[in-house]
């Protein structure tokens, strides 16, 4: 079965890493949803954003739930609490990745903010 402790550690790297982590762990072919005004965002436009924005301080999972279909594919649902300053963030995600010529790439991610 895959090391899923990788596998959070790049999901972490992805709420806290720049532009050069979402390069490195994105498969070319990733779609990411996120609540509107965002909506749903191929790879160019992710990495547009991300170049765009700043990232979080910190962020904790919660609830953390893992799927493996097979020895190459997981998915990794859980709550995330992202914290930028004094703002804070949380939300119900899903992330699915695939190993692809031997690498771990994130394919698929989808955030639903909790409350209001």
């Amino acid at each position: 079965m895959p090391d899923n402790a990788t596998l959070w550690n790049i999901e972490r790297s992805l709420w806290l890493g720049g532009v050069d982590a979402s390069r490195e762990w994105m498969s070319d072919g990733c779609i990411m949803v996120f609540p509107r005004p965002v909506g749903i965002m191929d790879r160019g436009a992710i990495l547009e954003a991300v170049a765009g924005a700043p990232r979080w301080d910190d962020v904790e999972f919660d609830e953390t739930r893992e799927m493996a279909t097979d020895n190459e594919t997981v998915t990794l649902a859980y709550t995330g609490r992202g914290q930028r300053g004094t703002d804070m963030y949380e939300a119900l995600c899903s992330s699915t990745y695939r190993r692809l010529n031997g690498n771990w790439r994130i394919i698929q991610h989808q955030q639903t903010p909790v409350g209001g």
